[in-house]
């Protein structure tokens, strides 16, 4: 059976780089690798669409889980599109550590529902407990309240790694991160098979939403600096995109730019680029904020990455080679 996509072997290694930089695939290994992973991802897209979206975008954390949920519409016919234009219908930080389940639960309901601040640590408790049995009842509580409120039949998760900076040891806040990375997982997976809920998990690398804000076509808004960006400055960066995404494209429902903001979600997008514009007048650019700006962002940023790499996706699915510059690789 001939390969799919034949055009992909004539481009060099930079030029994939640039494709899958775009659609959010692989992008290391031989030649070989980063062709079959850009057909992969491809495909994949033709079982998408067929429905309004429903997304749901999870930075993990323990004690600051990050979360935005999207709602789109069904791309029309006549554009090489997943979906149309996207709303941010919620946008929290929560806490999940906590001495009691019970107490936890309720809490985890009632934020998922009310619109709060910026700087909450909602359900930050006194003590903290990290046993497993805690563990599981608080990834119950959280998918069984956000499945509950936002009906999402789409969710992607923040893929945790368990080095970084090139550490030889493993930090433990790493490995509880990942236990409760796994266990969200478990609880999907045990309510998918029992027939019980409809939803498409998908694990998301961060050094793939990065390149794709970072490195990507048209980003204006961080200038190329020539140097490897340092883990505090791709932080700053990614606020600062969405902190620009906000400040111009913040009206409910008004159909312009990358997203549209539901009139709940406005007060606590506007705070949100309050406290950005705040930050970047600081001494030397230093955000004092970052670690409370840096998961929301990374959560909206991840979200809007899966969206535009739907459609992506479908316009190298229906145009294949026509979709890329052949001399570049970049998307045309």
């Amino acid at each position: 059976m001939p390969a799919t996509k034949p055009w992909l072997e004539t481009l060099t290694l930079d030029k994939l780089h640039r494709v899958a930089v775009n659609i959010g695939s692989p992008c290391s290994g031989t030649k070989t690798a980063r062709v079959e992973g850009i057909r992969n991802v491809v495909s994949s897209v033709k079982s998408r669409g067929e429905k309004p979206l429903s997304l749901l975008s999870i930075d993990m954390g323990i004690r600051n889980l990050a979360f935005a949920h999207f709602t789109a519409p069904k791309a029309g016919d006549e554009t090489p599109a997943v979906y149309d234009h996207p709303t941010l219908q919620a946008w929290r930080r929560v806490a999940i550590a906590s001495s009691s389940a019970s107490q936890n639960a309720a809490k985890a309901n009632k934020l998922l529902r009310d619109v709060g601040s910026v700087e909450d640590d909602v359900g930050v408790a006194t003590k903290e407990s990290f046993e497993p049995m805690d563990y599981a009842r608080h990834a119950y509580a959280l998918v069984r309240d956000m499945l509950a409120t936002y009906h999402p039949n789409h969710i992607i998760i923040e893929r945790q790694r368990f080095r970084s900076g090139g550490r030889a040891a493993v930090p433990e806040w790493t490995i509880r991160v990942g236990v409760f990375e796994g266990m969200l997982y478990a609880v999907l997976r045990t309510l998918i098979e029992q027939g019980d809920l409809e939803v498409e998990v998908e694990p998301m690398w961060p050094s793939q939403v990065n390149r794709f804000w970072l490195e990507g076509q048209d980003r204006d808004v961080v200038p190329s600096l020539g140097k490897k960006l340092t883990g505090r400055e791709v932080k700053r960066a990614k606020i600062n995109i969405v902190g620009g995404i906000l400040e111009r494209h913040a009206g409910p429902g008004t159909g312009a730019g990358k997203i549209s903001i539901s009139e709940e979600i406005q007060p606590f997008a506007k705070e949100f680029v309050a406290t950005w514009k705040k930050e970047i007048k600081t001494k030397k650019n230093e955000m004092k904020s970052i670690p409370k700006l840096d998961d929301l962002a990374d959560s909206l940023l991840q979200g809007l990455a899966w969206i535009e790499w739907q459609d992506h996706r479908k316009l190298l699915e229906i145009l294949g080679s026509k979709a890329v510059d052949m001399e570049t690789g970049c998307m045309l």
